[in-house]
């Protein structure tokens, strides 16, 4: 009986959530898409299974209810969300493929560099279901938890794509001897120049996201 009485999750009055379910949804897909299937054509998760596990967090952390066709929506935008995450990796490996080695080693150091930054910078994130189970949804401003999430993901997207290339490009052993090679360059460097680098990285990642189509998320508008 109790659970007739949940709020029922809508654009209305919930904009924010739902705009945080379609990018958690769309990391899920990139993780189970790219991360898991190795970029397998058919490996996408179902409409059916996406629905299912947002309406877990609907009810079981949100404590709301939410219909099927709003469930439906968000996996939707949340599929097309990491549509737009594949084309953007594809688009940025061939970009990276091309670099010079000490460019692609700097590249990789100032992206490790900003990833340690954000991560600790949003760590409230890893808190937030916690938080939002004790106290309520009201706790958390999901339009900021959105941005941070979709910025940490992003960035590590990138950190993992460079790591990938350079991988790629060598052995193991060489790998280990271009870092230990490239760090030094890269320490070298004057302070001003690996800031620069660092916040062109920034930029870039920033930019992405910006970029992004905004019909693959919900407006009122």
């Amino acid at each position: 009986m109790l659970g007739l009485f949940k709020t029922k999750l809508n654009p209305q009055d919930h904009l924010d959530i739902i705009n945080y379910l379609i990018v958690e949804e769309a990391e899920q897909q990139w993780n189970y898409h790219a991360m898991e299937n190795n970029f397998n054509k058919k490996a996408f998760r179902s409409p059916s299974f996406a629905k299912g596990v947002v309406n877990m967090f609907v009810t079981k952390i949100l404590k709301m209810k939410a219909d099927d066709k709003l469930l439906g929506l968000i996996a939707d935008l949340g599929f097309r969300r990491c549509k737009e995450y594949i084309d953007e990796y594809k688009d940025n490996e061939k970009h990276i493929n091309k670099l010079t080695e000490e460019k692609l080693f700097f590249i990789y150091f100032s992206i490790e560099v900003y990833f340690d930054h954000v991560h600790t910078k949003h760590s409230d994130l890893k808190d937030m279901n916690a938080a939002i189970m004790v106290q309520g949804k009201d706790v958390v401003d999901f339009k900021y938890r959105k941005e941070a999430y979709e910025l940490i993901a992003e960035t590590n997207r990138q950190l993992q794509l460079v790591g990938k290339i350079i991988n790629k490009k060598s052995t193991k052993q060489k790998v280990n001897e271009k870092i230990e090679k490239y760090k030094k360059r890269w320490i070298k460097l004057k302070e001003k120049q690996r800031v620069f680098n660092i916040n062109n990285i920034r930029d870039i990642i920033i930019e992405t996201i910006q970029n992004r189509n905004p019909n693959n998320l919900l407006s009122l508008d």
